[in-house]
């Protein structure tokens, strides 16, 4: 009992029956949806409602932990070492050290041809 169809033409038979009986099911449980909710009836929340929640949820605590993560980076960024008060205050002091180191090496050039006599030392650069 041969009825002349592949396997591949069977099966595309097949499903395209299965999807038709899908769709008219589908069909008639939204009519049914519609028509129960213009009758009063409360329906819970759906899967598109349900996901919703669900990504609004996980949102929320992206977000939390988002502005947890910038009062974190500000908080550090304001409390990071600038350096300017301890340059400034030690700018000076430093300026005088290399400036006496400079003068006691300085007094041993003599302005003549014969060069720097030889003290042991060199310019102090802190």
């Amino acid at each position: 009992m041969s009825t002349g169809l592949t396997p591949n033409s069977a099966y595309d038979m097949a499903r395209k029956e299965f999807y038709r009986v899908r769709h008219a099911q589908e069909h008639e449980a939204r009519i049914a949806r519609e028509e129960a909710l213009s009758a009063g009836s409360f329906f819970g929340p759906g899967p598109i409602e349900i996901g919703m929640q669900l990504e609004d949820k996980e949102y929320e605590g992206w977000r939390k932990w988002a502005d947890k993560e910038i009062m974190a980076l500000q908080h550090l960024n304001g409390s990071a070492y600038t350096g300017t008060e301890t340059e400034e205050a030690g700018f000076g002091e430093s300026e005088e050290l290399e400036s006496d180191a400079l003068q006691e090496i300085s007094e041993s050039v003599p302005g003549s041809r014969r060069g720097q006599d030889a003290m042991g030392g060199s310019a102090l650069h802190p």
